[in-house]
Parts: C-alpha cells; structure tokens; sequence
C-alpha cells in the first residue's frame, strides 16, 4: 500500500468514560489534538453474563511509545520483534475494507487467528493521528493466549519496566493489577 487510508476513529477505539476519542496522553498529558498516537483497550470476557468489561485502556503519544519502547532491553526489543515477524499474518486495511471487515478484524486474535470471544481476555490496537484512525497495519487484536506468549519473551528488566509503568498509571482492586501485570503494554 502506497498512502496510509484514514477514518473517522471507530467508536470500537474511544474512551469509555466520555464515549469520545481520546483528547491526551497517558504518559505527558500532552493534547493528541494533532499529533500521531497509540490506543490499547484491554477487555475481559464473563462468558456466563455473554458480556465483556475494560480492564484498562488508554492512550499515549508516539514520542511517549517510542520512549517507551526503547526502555524495554534490547534482547526484549529483539524477541518481541522476531515473534511478530514469524507469527503475524497482518492484512493491510483500506477505508472500504475496514468498514467492510471491522468485527472479524477487532473480533480475531492477529496471531492465533481464532475468535476473540473464545478468549478470557484480549486486547485492540489502533494508530491514530488527531481524529483520525489510520488505516494499514492497524488496527488489530491480539488474544490473551498470544499475549501470555509475548510476556514470556521479555528479559527482567523489561518486566520491571512493565511493572514500574502499570504501577504509576494503573489502579484498581488486586485481582485487576494482576491481570495488568501478566500483559505486555503497546506492542
């Protein structure tokens, strides 16, 4: 794909509390007005309620994800990097395929290509810049099967890294922490 398609951000990708899109960023606070950003929302299935609730979501700058990121071990960096290449069949969206596509799209794991709703938890990804959702190798779904694979990828001091940001971003009862802390944050 030559040009990167944009959309009006999917609703799929706004924040739960104001059922708008996300207005600033996790990490500095800065506006996401006009700039390129990140968004992961982080779900839980109660199968006998046939519902799903948030664990966590949020939204942060490309200059705090690239911060982020280069935080994580270089060995970390590496693996992760590896288990993506070998493991992920993305499908490139257009603006029509998308629409067209959404709910298998954000509906199946990116890795595992099985269904979401057969998975205890799981988590999306979008790009967006501004109001808009960019369209290419986002957004996708990575079931919690796939993401306890990526946990184990990553060296000690990455898990620290993890821990200290959930720990300074995140709160709730034990049982909530716990699930953060078994999850890589932004792939």
């Amino acid at each position: 794909m030559d040009r990167i398609d944009s959309i009006p951000i999917s609703e799929d990708f706004y924040n739960s509390e104001t059922n708008a899109p996300f207005t600033t960023c996790l990490m500095c606070n800065g506006s996401l007005e006009e700039t390129m950003y990140v968004v992961e929302k982080s779900f839980r299935n109660i199968k006998a309620l046939h519902t799903r609730e948030i664990i966590f979501e949020y939204a942060m700058c490309m200059n705090c994800a690239s911060a982020m990121h280069f935080e994580l071990s270089e060995e970390s960096r590496a693996r992760i990097g590896a288990y993506m290449a070998a493991h992920v069949q993305r499908k490139e969206y257009s603006a029509s395929s998308f629409e067209e596509e959404r709910k298998s799209t954000l509906g199946q794991c990116i890795v595992h290509s099985t269904s979401l709703e057969q998975s205890t938890e799981y988590s999306i990804y979008a790009l967006c810049n501004g109001h808009q959702m960019l369209l290419g190798e986002f957004p996708y779904a990575l079931s919690g099967e796939a993401q306890d694979e990526i946990m184990q990828l990553l060296s000690a001091k990455s898990l620290e890294v993890m821990d200290d940001f959930i720990g300074s971003h995140f709160s709730g009862p034990p049982e909530v922490m716990e699930i953060l802390r078994r999850r890589p944050i932004l792939i």
